[in-house]
């Protein structure tokens, strides 16, 4: 039989850290204001070739803003990236300062409440032409919510496949991901009441691509981990801490054969600035 003590430190624990509190995660429109982020990503690139490696260090910062409408059962933002920096340090040693062409364009994203994305365009059109090699922008603004209530030790699942132009459009690569989430606390930051969710996932890749007038195949594997602060009240990402690493191999399909293996780690923080 249970002393009172145990009782009431069993209450204790149920309200310091929510074990009993239900949550309904879901994305919400801003309002008539912007959301603004900033994010900080480094990626570091080792390639051997012939026996020598080059590697290539990448770090960036951006500040992003965000509106967001309901339209029926879905989500459409506008996102704009306001400002970019990009520093690369080469394998000469020399460094590289550039800023994304995409600064001051507006991307318009359809999400569901849930996170799953229902397409994505640039509202730019004749820029939106220039991008067909580009990787997806801002996918970690929107990360898989659960269907229906959850509690602390909840676990929810994620399989999705995107398919990526590279090479200025001459190739394709199939990316395919599964991911874990679980709830794991109740956590207030600077007086925003959240849950921290922690993910991890695994990832495939396959596909070619063109470089220097070669076309190569691509395939690899690699993992993702991290940790997501989610404002449960307002609908939107607190705070993401986030890492990546993969192992892909380049093979020339032509006449002159070539294999070059690649490793990349990436690492990436975004917070809510206001």
């Amino acid at each position: 039989m249970k002393t009172i003590a145990a009782i009431f430190a069993t209450i204790f624990f149920v309200i310091n850290t929510g074990a009993f509190a239900q949550y309904k995660l879901e994305y919400k429109a801003t309002g008539p204001s912007a959301l603004h982020y900033k994010a900080h990503t480094t990626l570091q690139t080792t390639e051997s070739m012939m026996g020598q490696q080059a590697k290539v260090s990448v770090t960036s910062d951006q500040t992003i803003s965000m509106k967001g409408t309901r339209s029926g059962n879905e989500l459409v933002y506008d996102i704009t990236i306001d400002s970019s920096e990009n520093i690369a340090l080469l394998p000469n040693g020399d460094t590289s300062r550039t800023s994304s062409p995409a600064v001051g364009r507006v991307k318009q994203a359809r999400v569901r409440p849930n996170g799953e994305e229902v397409s994505s365009i640039w509202l730019d059109t004749s820029f939106a032409a220039t991008q067909a090699g580009q990787m997806k922008d801002f996918g970690s603004l929107f990360f898989r919510l659960p269907d229906g209530k959850v509690s602390v030790g909840s676990a929810w699942k994620q399989n999705k496949t995107d398919t990526v132009a590279t090479g200025g459009g001459e190739g394709s690569i199939m990316v395919t991901t599964n991911s874990n989430y679980k709830l794991v606390s109740e956590e207030t930051i600077e007086g925003i009441p959240c849950v921290k969710i922690h993910f991890t996932g695994k990832v495939k890749l396959k596909g070619s691509t063109a470089y220097q007038g070669i076309e190569f195949g691509i395939s690899g594997t690699g993992n993702i981990s991290g940790t997501a602060l989610f404002d449960y009240t307002n609908g939107r990402v607190v705070k993401i801490d986030g890492s990546s690493v993969q192992d892909l191999t380049m093979a020339s399909t032509g006449q002159q054969k070539m294999t070059i293996p690649m490793n990349q780690k990436t690492a990436y923080d975004l917070s809510l600035v206001r």
